[in-house]
Parts: structure tokens; C-alpha cells; sequence
């Protein structure tokens, strides 16, 4: 492929690409409303009103010219540190557009906020550095590359902190910084949680399962069995009932002796249908009696033996061409 062809193809990919980023016209009417409302309430210095405004047409239809407008709002609603990162980045982009007439009033704006800044530095002494340390300030990772640095926050504002670890008791604390100041925080070292205790003794389960006597073995087989056996009586029924259907079903197209293949196909679905529904039928009652045997013969609460090893009980239906039945096995 030729490479004119190439770049033409790369920048057919692109297109749809801009275009998705671009904003839709609703919203970029909006925010050209939002904007000039901020400019009227900036000019009655109601700051806060006119930062909100900014900050909603920036969303909206993301602008140089309004971020150089929301990083002054700031500055003048005392967010120093809102301020000064939005300063360097409409710097950046108004060198990128060559206007330098933003570039200026940045570097300006940014030198004054120089003096202003609030900053706070996280200490975290060895002592304190566990293994798998995380800090978070305002809700956001501190790396430990910026442990010790001291970073630009909006003065007056409280400052979320925490220090957590796998093993340990998480930390908090909140800070507020006064404009100008610095401020070191210092993470303490965080305190080591107290071990999980043992199971106790003589519990022959670590999850707590406790043993069951034969009296308790003995409701779990009344209780399965009788699930066993309902289940299989509702097959049985309804494989009987599908049994008589079909072979109604067979009768029109049989004569005597003589049936149509239709006829034939009915009723070999009618007699399987029939030796489903006597199978289920015995399964069921074999399990409603085993059931009801156990029922009858489980001990009193004064005949239970002292509970030892956990009962296992294992009740399962066998179902064959020719024969049915419960299958019992277990460990008491």
C-alpha cells in the first residue's frame, strides 16, 4: 500500500474519533449562556456564584479562554490551589494557540498566587512505613513519591487524610490549612489489630458445624425423604395423567387391531409415559415410608446419645427400567 494511502486511512479513523469528542450544540449553547451569566455576576464580585457557573460551561464545552476565566474566579474566591494548577494548564494551551496575551495574564496571576499559596506536606517517618502503607488525601491516593513534598491545597478547606495496611487499624484525621501557611502532617504509626482468636477447644469442626446425634441424623432423613417422595409423586402424576392423554390420543387413529403410524407412535409414548409415572409413583412411596419409619422411630430428647461425630446422611433416589427405590447411606 502506497504511504499516501496509509494516511489517508489513519486520518479516515480519526475523523469519527474528533467528532465523538466534540460537544453537542445544546451543550454548547449552554455554556455560552452559563459564561456570560458568570461575567455578570463576577463584575458584582459574587465569586462563588460565578466559579459555579464557570465550572459548568467548562464541562460543558471545554475552552481555554474559560479556563483562564474559572482559574481567576478561583483565585478570587480564595481556592489558591484550584487556581494555580488551572493557570498552568490555560498557560499551556494558550502558548499551543500562540496567544499571548493569555500567556501573560497566567504568568502574572501565577507569580501573585506564589505568595498565597497554601501547602501541605505529609510526613510519613520510617517507623510508621508498614508493608502494603496506602495514604489517601481527599479521597485520592498519595503515592510514595510524594511523601514529604509539600503540595498546593485551597486554604480553609478541611483536608480528608487516612493511613491504612493490611493487619492494622486504619487512621484518620482531617486538616485545615490558613492561607500562605505550611503545614507538615505527621502519620503516626498505625496500630497493629489484634489477632483472630483460636476456635476453641474440643470443637472437632474449625467452622462451627457441631455434631449431631441420632436424633438429629433421623429429622434429616424424615425431612429428605419427604422431599424425595413429593417430588416423586408429582412425576408420577403428571406422567400418568400425559400416559392417559396419549393413549386417548392413539384411540382415533386406531381400528380394531389396526392403527396408523400415528397411532403406533402415540402409544409408544403412552407406555413410556406410563412406566415413568409407575416408577415415580414408586419412588415416592418408598420414600414417603422410609420417611415416615424414621419419623416413628426417632429417640426421645432422653434417649439421644451425647452428640459425637457429625451425622452424614446421604438419601437418593434409584430409578431403573424395571425397578425403583431409595437409596440410604450415611455415617452415624
Amino acid at each position: 500500500m502506497a504511504p499516501w494511502r496509509v494516511v489517508v486511512a489513519v486520518l479516515m479513523l480519526l475523523v469519527p474519533l474528533r467528532a465523538s469528542a466534540d460537544p453537542a450544540p445544546s451543550d454548547r449553547a449552554a455554556a455560552e449562556a452559563l459564561f456570560r451569566d458568570a461575567k455578570q455576576l463576577f463584575a458584582k464580585k459574587r465569586y462563588a456564584e460565578a466559579c459555579r457557573k464557570l465550572e459548568e460551561s467548562q464541562r460543558l464545552d471545554p475552552q481555554g479562554g474559560t479556563l483562564l476565566n474559572l482559574a481567576v474566579c478561583h483565585a478570587r474566591e480564595g481556592r489558591t490551589a484550584s487556581a494555580w494548577v488551572e493557570f498552568q494548564e490555560a498557560m499551556e494551551l494558550a502558548k499551543q494557540a500562540k496567544r499571548g496575551d493569555r500567556v501573560r495574564l497566567a504568568g502574572k496571576e501565577l507569580a501573585e498566587l506564589e505568595k498565597k499559596l497554601a501547602r501541605l506536606t505529609i510526613d510519613v517517618p520510617s517507623e510508621a512505613r508498614v508493608h502494603g502503607l496506602t495514604i489517601q488525601r481527599g479521597g485520592e491516593s498519595v503515592g510514595e513519591g510524594a511523601w514529604g513534598t509539600a503540595v498546593p491545597v485551597d486554604p480553609g478547606v478541611a483536608v480528608a487524610i487516612s493511613a491504612s495496611a493490611s493487619g492494622y487499624r486504619t487512621w484518620r484525621t482531617e486538616v485545615r490549612v490558613s492561607p500562605a501557611e505550611q503545614k507538615t502532617l505527621v502519620v503516626p504509626k498505625l496500630e497493629k489489630l489484634p489477632a483472630a482468636p483460636p476456635p476453641p477447644r474440643g470443637d472437632p469442626d474449625p467452622k462451627g458445624e457441631k455434631g449431631s446425634g441420632g436424633g438429629d441424623s433421623s429429622r434429616i432423613v424424615v425431612y429428605v425423604a419427604g422431599g424425595v417422595g413429593v417430588v416423586a409423586l408429582g412425576v408420577g402424576g403428571y406422567f400418568g395423567l400425559r400416559a392417559l392423554s396419549k393413549k386417548n390420543a392413539a384411540e382415533e387413529h386406531c381400528d380394531g387391531q389396526k392403527c396408523s403410524q400415528q397411532g403406533l407412535d402415540l402409544n409408544d409414548e403412552a407406555d413410556r409415559s406410563a412406566t415413568v409415572s409407575n416408577i415415580g409413583f414408586g419412588v415416592g412411596l418408598v420414600a414417603i415410608g422410609v420417611g415416615a419409619y424414621f419419623h416413628l422411630t426417632e429417640p426421645t430428647a432422653k434417649e439421644r446419645p451425647a452428640p459425637a461425630k457429625s451425622a452424614k446422611v446421604r438419601l437418593a433416589p434409584s430409578i431403573g427400567t424395571r425397578s425403583s427405590g431409595i437409596l440410604l447411606s450415611g455415617r452415624w
